[in-house]
């Protein structure tokens, strides 16, 4: 998943060129923007234990046949009072923005992070995969914050700039997530989830704020020794301030690289896919929300690819599949075990 302010800036762009279509007033941009996180929250509702059958929701959804769950995504305005309608019908359309920029994006991603692991490097293998995955996406992030706005996150917090929405605005969004999870995939979550997902996504994002890197070390020493990691998964997560307008991995020279789901050779690198990404959410949000809508089109619309860019069908044949499934999981579990440093933080500091 390309990580919290990358998502959140394309969502920007797209809202900026397309809001007239998506909706005008601040509940509708923040449920847009919520919509841009996509299924992501899902992963740290293991913050909550009374929601533990729904802990491996996130991965569950990201694995689904996208077009089926475009589908119920869309048929879930029908549960909605009217006035309940334009909020739900924005965050539809960025939870397509979401899928649209993660299956751009992640091939490439995944291109770097397996090449990483098979480099030779020592005490690097596919075992370390999650840690390399969140490094690559952090550095994303750091990167297009300092490009869009010309500052890190000593100005800019993610946990204070990212993730609005009142509660009303998250009380009809939990109404969509009970009704197509239902519908796509058989799951039954109540209404409150999706407002407790997002809640303990906030969170966390505090949890991780730490621009000096003070608490990079913490996390560090809980990890290697605690939960026996080779690698902290925080340090590879928690954002930097980092004043860089590139990154080692944005492939920037159009090197050849090699689709690791499909085998495409390609030579894109991230900003040529991130504005390819944008051209191709604004048609599909016009096609997402013409009255015929339907499964064929929605498979037209995802190519048959799920969230990671890999062809549906083909998902547990592919050796680099089930780092997904762990590093989603990781990082919630990362999340469990540092919420009780929470108390000892300062608000809004860094200690």
């Amino acid at each position: 998943m390309p990580a919290i302010m990358t998502h959140d800036f394309f969502g920007k762009d797209v809202y900026a060129a397309h809001s007239d279509l998506i909706g005008s007033s601040q509940d509708e941009r923040d449920a847009f923007l919520l919509g841009n996180q996509g299924p992501d929250p899902l992963f740290y509702l293991v913050l909550t234990l009374r929601m533990r059958p729904f802990f491996l929701l996130g991965s569950e959804m990201h694995r689904a046949e996208p077009a089926r769950l475009l589908c119920a995504v869309k048929e879930s305005l029908e549960v909605l009072e009217p006035d309940e309608v334009p909020v739900g019908r924005a965050y539809a359309a960025g939870f397509l923005c979401h899928y649209t920029l993660d299956s751009s994006m992640h091939p490439l991603v995944y291109q770097q992070q397996f090449a990483l692991c098979d480099a030779g490097i020592e005490g690097l293998t596919r075992k370390d995969g999650n840690e390399v995955h969140a490094e690559i996406e952090r550095e994303f992030d750091e990167m297009v914050l300092y490009t869009k706005l010309g500052c890190t996150i000593a100005d800019y917090k993610p946990y204070v700039e990212v993730l609005h929405g009142s509660d009303e605005v998250l009380a009809v969004i939990g109404k969509m997530y009970a009704f197509f999870c239902m519908k796509a995939l058989r799951i039954f979550p109540p209404v409150d989830m999706f407002p407790a997902a997002v809640k303990n996504f906030r969170t966390v994002q505090k949890l991780f704020y730490s621009p000096r890197n003070v608490m990079h070390a913490v996390a560090n020493t809980v990890e290697t020794r605690m939960l026996q990691r080779n690698y902290s998964f925080y340090k590879s997560m928690a954002h930097r301030d980092n004043p860089a307008l590139v990154s080692d991995f944005d492939n920037r020279l159009h090197q050849g690289w090699e689709n690791p789901f499909t085998g495409e050779q390609r030579t894109d690198g991230f900003w040529d896919i991130f504005e390819a990404a944008q051209t191709r959410a604004g048609r599909s949000l016009e096609a997402f929300f013409t009255d015929g809508f339907d499964l064929a089109q929605a498979r037209a619309m995802t190519g048959g690819v799920d969230f990671s860019g890999e062809p549906v069908e083909e998902a547990d044949a592919v050796s680099g599949a089930s780092f997904v499934r762990v590093e989603q999981d990781g990082a919630a579990q990362l999340a469990a075990q540092l919420v009780d440093d929470e108390a000892d933080r300062a608000d809004g500091s860094d200690i």
